[in-house]
């Protein structure tokens, strides 16, 4: 198998080479704009790490992987971010 860029540019100076990173940006939102809604590449990033989490259970280690990030506190925002932590203990400490 070949190796080469995962997304290439198409235009007519630059055919096959690597999309730069502003071209994919507004490949995503263009494509977002013609779906009705906005969307940013960060944004996927973060929906595809939250939902991995869902269905890992939580598995940090496998998301981490997955994910790519280096330091493990980060993922912990987004599993508290999907659990919804805060809220529940606020939610707890109110009801007494």
């Amino acid at each position: 198998m070949a190796s080469g860029p995962l997304f290439a540019n198409l235009d007519r100076g630059h055919h096959g080479e690597r999309l730069t990173g502003a071209g994919l940006y507004r490949m995503v939102r263009e494509l977002g704009e013609v779906a009705g809604i906005r969307v940013r590449p960060h944004g996927l990033r973060h929906a595809a790490i939250t939902e991995a989490l869902e269905r890992t259970k939580g598995d940090l280690r496998a998301v981490q992987r997955f994910s790519r990030h280096r330091d493990l506190r980060l993922l912990l925002v987004y599993d508290d971010n999907r659990q919804d932590l805060g809220g529940a203990v606020a939610r707890f400490v109110a009801e007494s």
